[in-house]
């Protein structure tokens, strides 16, 4: 049941405060928890701290006990799942307001809380989140890997911290001298001297492996008396079983963070990245830079070297470069088939702590730190000189972008800005004065967007009055803005030729109605995640009433719990007058037939004596005298004849939790409630009576053909033209007019000026807004020959802009994990290869085209011919 709930306060002092509390900057030490981003979303609607759901003038439900169930992967173990997304499945509050929301509203069950602490991020830049996936790593003693063994620590923990635990682990004497050693591969491990240093100061990454060292019996290191071994040429593994015991059998090497056994050969460039755990994003725009030809040759010939800046302020003290350039030499040496990106990611979580830990992130702004990055490290311009920005006042375009891209130059001068900038023009036009201001700024990607439907498609199942029936899957298309639940229920009418009156439709949350949504029901209240549930049922009248129902096998010592629910849950049109227990058990039979198995008449299962069910609680009522008794509970371990299960009604009271209460087969006709709110009908079976006898297949449903969407496919310049369309402004995006003195919703227009010799294109499929948060699947068609962008280049002395396909960085999936590969054709043998982490293979061309492009790699031709020599 709910935790104990106080009483709240009035709905506005509620939004007040939460509002104030959740606002507040994070501080390193401080606990915050996570909470279920679809419970939060309605608690935010009920208390109108959401004033986007103001407008459609329907109240909103009450949210109910916090419900963090969807978070857990393992609830009884705490355990949450892999790649929750900050602000699409979780939320983050903290504790002053966790507890009060608490104290207000109660939780399903003890188990609800979700507890992290905040860290600091960064070594030199400083940046505080919450932890909220701990780091795991490997241990072992003495290179031992039989006595391995996983234990997760904060990235905050020092490696003294670390090493406390594992003496303890390993039941080693406190005051006992020991090394802690981190192990890259097979043969090659680091020292960590400096026990102050954290987890994340030294790199470490998940289920990397951590090796605790102890003196042998004459006193001497392991590692001391490797080194001379390791004076052969002979090198040998970690985990070769044939060598004897003792220090000959361990592998040292001069640490390398990128280095990998020799023997392991592959083509030039052909050299995959291991995944450090969630890097995926990292590793594919990496793979497309080392795909760029003139970039990889500046690395390969060491010319950075030459030209770092370590002195600029805004770069990364050269760092970043240094570690691009390391990663370069040994993708590129033909030794390597694979590598781990250990040293840049480490170079990269330091000045961008947004990219420390090892959770998913975005790939294109990865690559907007590593070019920025880049640049700064390899400025060559040592002192910026200061330079006043003029009006174009009516000047010709060609003079205004020939004085903007000269002062650009004048600051910044790198390989990035050689190959990657262009020039863009931006016209802005005031409503009022019809004041025109022209700009020319420069960029190193453009990012276009895909043009949307003003529609969007749901996924719901349709349940039919006849239970024989299968229920039926449709694709839906509704939309996308302004429509409400009767649009949904006209096109489901439509297509399955059912009188909308009879549609009822449901959002249902493990196996319950969470919601029952009325005709003027806004659709923006429904995710694409949401299970929308669609019942044909007689319109409910003065004969009959429209009863749900769910099924419940509870746990031993434990109160109810929507997680002790299963199956689909029922609706169920039952007589208002005379329906009876044993009425009401027939037509919830009825619409089982499907999944049931029942015994036979004669079986002996019907007169079993049961003495004490593990499936049944202790704490419900027991009535001896009740006929429908279907587990020891209830019947008191009385053998008489059994039904597959009993009646309960649950209510929920948002004061209270639940209240359950036993539903007696006392032969009179049943008292629904006038209103059944959010109380519904639990048929209580024990465990054994649904193993038994309940079967519900998992392909029980049937796909409408017709209603499948296929969305017609975009071509490139269709979102190059949408990119240089004109647009007004928005609200929260006015322009500041400077003849009116005031801001205004002025009109804006991009146009291609000049264009780099390698043109990023980066595909906007994350859309975010306000409302909700989507990734658009659309098919986008770009040639990998080519691309002429002439058209679209204002300047008429440019020269030909014909590029070709050189790289693509793809991703799969939703908002939620999702996945990174990447597309690249080696300049070498000019053939196109699938970089999917430390996998390289062979990719056909047709293949390179698919609706996962995200960011696309052009080369303009002419502007770099020489092949890939070293000096």
């Amino acid at each position: 049941m709910a935790e104990h709930v106080e009483a709240a306060p009035a709905l506005h002092v509620q939004k007040q405060i939460i509002q104030t509390q959740i606002g507040k900057a994070m501080v390193k030490g401080q606990t915050w928890f996570l909470i279920d981003c679809k419970w939060f979303k309605n608690f935010k609607r009920f208390v109108g701290l959401d004033e986007a759901w103001d407008t459609f003038g329907v109240p909103d439900d009450h949210p109910g006990p916090i419900d963090n169930s969807s978070l857990f992967s393992d609830e009884e173990h705490g355990i949450i799942r892999e790649s929750l997304i900050d602000e699409l499945d979780y939320v983050l509050v903290p504790t002053e307001s966790w507890n009060l929301l608490v104290d207000w509203y109660g939780t399903v069950n003890s188990r609800t809380a979700i507890s992290r602490q905040v860290i600091e991020y960064g070594v030199f830049v400083k940046h505080y989140k919450v932890e909220v996936y701990l780091l795991q790593l490997r241990l072992c003693k003495d290179f031992n890997l039989e006595s391995e063994t996983t234990q997760k620590f904060s990235k905050g923990d020092t490696i003294g911290t670390i090493e406390s635990v594992m003496k303890k682990i390993y039941r080693i004497p406190d005051d006992e001298e020991t090394k802690i050693w981190s192990s890259f591969n097979t043969n090659s491990f680091e020292e960590l001297t400096k026990r102050e240093n954290t987890a994340q100061d030294v790199g470490l990454f998940h289920n990397q492996l951590v090796v605790i060292e102890t003196r042998s019996e004459n006193g001497s290191w392991i590692r001391q008396a490797k080194r001379t071994y390791q004076a052969s040429s002979t090198v040998s593994s970690v985990t070769d079983k044939s060598s004897t015991a003792g220090p000959s059998n361990i592998i040292t090497a001069r640490f390398s963070p990128y280095s990998y056994p020799s023997e392991s050969r592959a083509a030039p460039g052909l050299c995959g990245l291991c995944n450090l755990g969630n890097t995926c994003f990292m590793n594919s725009v990496l793979q497309c830079m080392s795909n760029c030809p003139p970039i990889t040759k500046y690395f390969l010939n060491e010319e950075h070297l030459n030209e770092l800046n370590a002195d600029n302020p805004l770069g990364m003290s050269g760092e970043i470069a240094k570690a691009f350039g390391e990663l370069i030499q040994t993708m590129w040496s033909g030794r390597h088939s694979y590598t781990m990106p250990h040293n840049f990611k480490l170079q990269v979580g330091r000045y961008a702590p947004q990219f420390s830990g090892y959770q998913q992130h975005d790939s294109q702004e990865l690559l907007t730190f590593l070019l920025d990055g880049l640049h700064e490290d390899l400025n060559r311009i040592k002192k910026k000189p200061y330079i006043e920005l003029q009006d174009s006042s009516g000047r010709p375009d060609k003079e205004v972008a020939r004085e903007a891209w000269d002062n650009y130059r004048k600051r910044n001068d790198s390989i990035i800005v050689d190959f990657f900038h262009g020039l863009l023009k931006s016209t802005v036009v005031c409503p009022d004065c019809s004041k025109v201001s022209i700009t020319f700024d420069p960029f190193c990607y453009l990012s276009l967007p895909l043009p949307t439907k003003k529609e969007r498609t749901l996924e719901v199942l349709l349940f039919h009055f006849d239970p024989s029936q299968k229920p039926t899957h449709y694709t839906v298309i509704v939309p996308k803005k302004g429509g409400y639940i009767t649009d949904l229920v006209e096109n489901v009418g439509s297509l399955s030729g059912l009188p909308t009156d009879n549609l009822i439709v449901t959002l249902v949350i493990r196996s319950h109605f969470h919601k029952f949504f009325a005709s003027n029901d806004s659709l923006e209240k429904i995710d694409e995640k949401d299970l929308i549930n669609i019942y044909e049922m007689p319109i409910q009248s003065d004969t009959h009433v429209i009863v749900p129902v769910c099924l419940w096998q509870p746990e031993a010592r434990h109160g109810f719990s929507h997680n002790q629910l299963f199956g689909d849950p029922l609706l169920i049109a039952a007589p208002r007058k005379g329906c009876t227990y044993d009425v009401l058990y027939q037509l919830v039979l009825h619409k089982l037939q499907r999944y049931l198995r029942v015994p036979d008449d004669n079986s002996s299962w019907w007169n079993t004596k049961m003495n004490g069910d593990a499936s049944s609680v202790e704490d419900l009522p027991a009535d001896e005298n009740d006929k429908s008794c279907s587990d020891s509970s209830d019947c008191n371990g009385e053998a008489m004849q059994r039904k597959l299960f009993s009646f309960y009604l649950i209510s929920s009271n948002p004061g209270s939790g639940y209240e359950v209460e036993k539903i007696h087969n006392d032969g009179n006709p049943l008292q629904f409630p006038k209103y059944m709110g959010q109380s519904f009908v639990a048929a209580k079976w024990t465990r054994e009576a649904h193993e038994q006898f309940y079967d519900k297949s998992i392909d029980d449903t049937e796909d409408d053909m017709s209603t499948r969407n296929d969305q017609q496919a975009l071509k490139l310049k269709d979102c190059i033209e949408l990119y240089t369309t004109r647009e007004k402004l928005g609200a929260d995006d006015a322009w500041y007019c400077p003849t009116c003195k005031k801001h205004q919703q002025a009109t804006k227009k991009f146009d291609l000026w000049s264009l780099p010799k390698i043109l990023i294109i980066h595909l906007k499929r994350f859309v975010y807004n306000r409302y909700r948060r989507e990734k658009v699947d659309r098919t986008v068609l770009y040639p990998m020959r080519g691309l002429n962008m002439s058209e679209f280049v204002l300047n008429k002395t440019h020269p030909e802009a014909m590029y070709d396909l050189i790289g693509v960085c793809n991703h799969f999936g939703g908002l939620g994990g999702g996945h990174y590969t990447a597309s690249c054709q080696n300049q070498n043998d000019q053939k196109w290869y699938l970089f999917d982490d430390n996998s390289v293979s062979e990719l056909s061309e047709h293949a390179v085209v698919s609706s996962a492009a995200y960011v696309l790699f052009y080369m303009r031709r002419n502007s770099y011919d020489e092949k890939m020599e070293l000096n």
